[in-house]
C-alpha cells in the first residue's frame, strides 16, 4: 500500500458520515435486525408448534448475532464510515450463518433440535426423546428473506462507501 493510499484510508476512517448517508446506512442496519428478529420468533413459533423447550445455553448462544447489528448502530449512530463496512459484514455474516445451519448443518453442536437442517425436520428426526417434524412455507420465507434483503444490501453498502470515499478524495 503506498503512501498516499494509507493517507486516503486514514481519511475514509476519520470521516464523519453526513446526516442523510448515516440514515441511509441505518435504514439497512435496522432493517437486518428486524428479519434477524422475525427469523428469531419463527424459531419460538416452531417450538411451540412441536412442544419443544428452547434451553437456556441456546437463548444465550443466540444473543451472538445481535452483536453485529448493535455494534454497527453505535458505529452509526457516531458518524464513523466504518458502519459501511460493519454493517455489510453483519448481513454477510448473518445470512451464512443463518443458511448454513438451515441448509446443511451448523458447525457446531449447541442448537438443539436445530443441530438438524430443515430438510431433516421436515421429514421428521428425533431429539432427546421427542419427534419432532415440520417446515412450513413460511419458515422458509423467513429464512431466505435474509438473502432477498442482503444481496442488495450488499450492494447498495459497497456502493454508497464507495461514491462517500470518492467524495472525499476530491
Amino acid at each position: 500500500m503506498t503512501l498516499k493510499q494509507e493517507k486516503n484510508r486514514a481519511k475514509f476512517l476519520d470521516s464523519r458520515l453526513d446526516d442523510e448517508t448515516a440514515s441511509k446506512v441505518e435504514k439497512w442496519n435496522l432493517a437486518l435486525l428486524a428479519v434477524t428478529l422475525l427469523h428469531d420468533a419463527d424459531h419460538i413459533m416452531q417450538a411451540h408448534r412441536w412442544n419443544y423447550h428452547i434451553p437456556l445455553q441456546l437463548w444465550i448462544i443466540n444473543l451472538a448475532v445481535y452483536v453485529m447489528p448493535v455494534v454497527s448502530e453505535f458505529l452509526i449512530r457516531n458518524r464513523r464510515a466504518s458502519s459501511f463496512g460493519a454493517v455489510t459484514a453483519g448481513g454477510l455474516l448473518t445470512t451464512i450463518a443463518f443458511e448454513k445451519v438451515h441448509f446443511w448443518k451448523p458447525t457446531t453442536d449447541v442448537w438443539g433440535v436445530w443441530n438438524n437442517n430443515y430438510f431433516k425436520i421436515n421429514k421428521g428426526v428425533w431429539h432427546e426423546g421427542q419427534f419432532i417434524q415440520g417446515i412450513t412455507w413460511y419458515d422458509w420465507v423467513l429464512l431466505l428473506d435474509l438473502v432477498a434483503l442482503c444481496v442488495p444490501m450488499t450492494y447498495k453498502l459497497l456502493k454508497m462507501r464507495k461514491e462517500y470515499k470518492e467524495q472525499l478524495e476530491k
